[in-house]
């Protein structure tokens, strides 16, 4: 090809017919011009093929990120309620004047432990980097997972608010000693062996003074009474931050069936 194009030229030349080797010049320069351009529209429509994939195939993560967050959060849900019918156990007995023995409070007393709940985020720091994110038909996933994060946020921010609540009452009743029965008794539990029947017998034989620790504790009374409310409202959470992830995930199917 290239040697019929040069022969042409010579024969222009040769003839002396100067202008329409220019214009037969000109031509074979826009051929070259398109030639590039098709070549990089090519190139361009190979990498946005290539991109959509490794886009479509991220979403999968996420999609996978949002059933392991679905799956957390149902057992730290079951967690919560457990800890809330545990509270409300030790606040019955407080009403009711009841004597508990060291293992009914000690396995009553959850709420003082802390517990958390954290996103996976695999998936999404994925597609973070894809210029389709930012694409207008990815808009409406865009604002749920926006949506998404806020929610979770907000459970973090009610998780902290409980946690923190918890170290401050443990504080304060570590200043008067209240709670100290509580702490030797924990400490028994878990030192004690297989065959360390003098622990055990120790444990069996372990008196917690309940009404020191909890019916004339002002400060103990206040979080687990505090506590159960904000664990509430971190259970109702859950709820609404698991129904967005379902409705993003259907969201996310959606768009990956339509291409």
């Amino acid at each position: 090809m290239i040697k019929f194009f040069r022969k042409i030229r010579q024969k222009l030349l040769t003839e002396n017919k100067f202008s329409k080797y220019l214009l037969y010049a000109i031509g074979e320069i826009i051929l070259v011009i398109i030639g590039i351009l098709l070549a990089l529209e090519i190139n361009n429509r190979n990498s946005e093929r290539i991109e959509k994939k490794i886009f479509e195939s991220n979403l999968q993560f996420v999609i996978e990120d949002l059933k392991q967050d679905k799956t957390d959060l149902l057992k730290l849900k079951k967690e919560r309620q457990r800890v809330i019918n545990k509270t409300d156990f030790i606040l019955q007995a407080v009403k009711k004047q009841n004597v508990l023995s060291a293992s009914e409070i000690f396995n009553n007393s959850e709420i003082m432990l802390w517990k958390s709940f954290d996103i996976i985020n695999n998936g999404h720091e994925r597609i973070l980097s894809s210029i389709l994110y930012e694409a207008i038909d990815f808009q409406p996933i865009r604002k749920k997972i926006r949506k998404y994060k806020l929610v979770y946020q907000r459970i973090k921010d009610l998780e902290k608010k409980l946690n923190e609540s918890v170290e401050e009452m443990e504080i304060e009743m570590s200043k008067d000693g209240s709670i100290l029965q509580l702490y030797e008794y924990g400490n028994l539990m878990n030192n004690v062996g297989e065959f360390d029947n003098t622990t055990k017998k120790e444990l069996e034989n372990y008196i917690i003074d309940f009404n020191k620790l909890y019916t004339d504790n002002p400060p103990m009374l206040s979080l687990f009474q505090r506590g159960k409310l904000i664990t509430n409202g971190i259970i109702q959470t859950y709820d609404y931050f698991i129904e967005l992830g379902e409705e993003l995930q259907l969201e996310i199917e959606s768009y990956l069936n339509k291409n």
